[in-house]
């Protein structure tokens, strides 16, 4: 009897806890002050315009030039579905028998769209493998106070000051105008002519002005990073008979690495975006991929053409986005652990 007794006491004991769980009132939930209120509709305010812009001309715009890309357009405005013919007409422009190509002398004739992959990837070459260089060893020399250091940099960043437009002009009359050109007139005395009727020379002179007019970026942005670097490292290399060489490859290269990998980015990219200085020099056959995506859909009647450059510029994005992503996942590997 004593057993069930206690049994029972604790089968009532147990529904008087649940019982008291049950009655127990809830914990308010707390209410969102009004300064908190205020301070995420403010942010909400400032995210919308990004957030907007994003959906809009990244989104949107590049959602529908995939689709375009398979679709082809009439002289009516009628679109239609046309599978990967595009595309195929992009690859029939490589070959010199479809579209003629481009004249190079001596009876030998070049693919047009073989062309304009030779001009886009020169530019990204010559940014990586001539501009870059001379920017680390004018901002390494320029790290060490030589007189004027200051002054210099301003006067390599001032082609990043002036309109691209009136830049493009002015080296433009210099260099190939006869009536105005003093390295025209220059070069002509050496007995070098500038040809600027074929190819490639016509390409040679834009990139001449992409290696003067980018210098002064990679050198500000690359002088920022040295200047981070503790002083105390070059001078005790230094203190250890290290030549400027060795500072220079030893030292400051692996401690702006981070920089050098972002404008090596930065090169391959403009593969892909560069299209203004080769429109505005408006020279024969120096055309680019986005150049010629750009003259493409802006002349009169070219809404026909939308379908064939939209998928001109797909493929090439293909291709060459997930490379430039590929190695630079490589490159940032070396120096890896260095901090500075």
């Amino acid at each position: 009897m004593e057993q069930v007794n206690n049994a029972e006491s604790t089968v009532t004991a147990i529904e008087k806890v649940e019982e008291v769980k049950t009655e127990s009132p809830k914990p308010a939930k707390k209410k969102m002050s009004k300064k908190r209120k205020k301070e995420l509709i403010f942010v909400a305010i400032l995210l919308a315009y990004p957030v907007i812009q994003f959906l809009l001309t990244w989104i949107f715009v590049n959602s529908y030039s995939i689709i375009l890309a398979f679709e082809n357009v009439s002289l009516e405005g009628k679109v239609t579905f046309a599978g990967l013919k595009n595309f195929i007409d992009i690859f029939k422009q490589f070959d010199i028998n479809y579209g003629g190509g481009i004249d190079l002398g001596n009876g030998t004739r070049l693919s047009y769209n073989l062309m304009i992959v030779i001009n886009s990837f020169a530019y990204g070459i010559i940014t990586i493998f001539i501009s870059l260089p001379l920017a680390l060893i004018c901002s390494y020399f320029l790290s060490k106070k030589m007189p004027l250091a200051n002054v210099f940099r301003v006067i390599f960043f001032l082609p990043n000051i002036i309109s691209v437009v009136a830049l493009v002009y002015a080296f433009k009359m210099q260099t190939v105008d006869s009536s105005a050109g003093l390295i025209y007139h220059f070069l002509s005395a050496l007995g070098m002519k500038v040809n600027i009727d074929t190819w490639p020379n016509t390409t040679l002179i834009v990139l001449v002005y992409c290696i003067w007019a980018g210098l002064g970026y990679n050198v500000l942005l690359l002088s920022g990073a040295i200047g981070r670097i503790p002083n105390e490292l070059f001078e005790s290399a230094q203190m250890d008979g290290a030549s400027s060489f060795k500072q220079f490859t030893k030292i400051m290269i692996p401690m702006v690495w981070p920089t050098v990998v972002t404008l090596v980015v930065l090169g391959l990219t403009s593969i892909l975006t560069l299209y203004l200085q080769p429109v505005l020099f408006d020279l024969n056959n120096n055309e680019t991929i986005a150049g010629t995506i750009f003259n493409g859909v802006s002349g009169s009647g070219s809404k026909t053409m939308y379908p064939y450059y939209a998928a001109f510029g797909l493929l090439f994005s293909f291709v060459l986005a997930p490379a430039i992503l590929y190695i630079r996942k490589v490159i940032s590997r070396k120096y890896s652990d260095t901090d500075c």
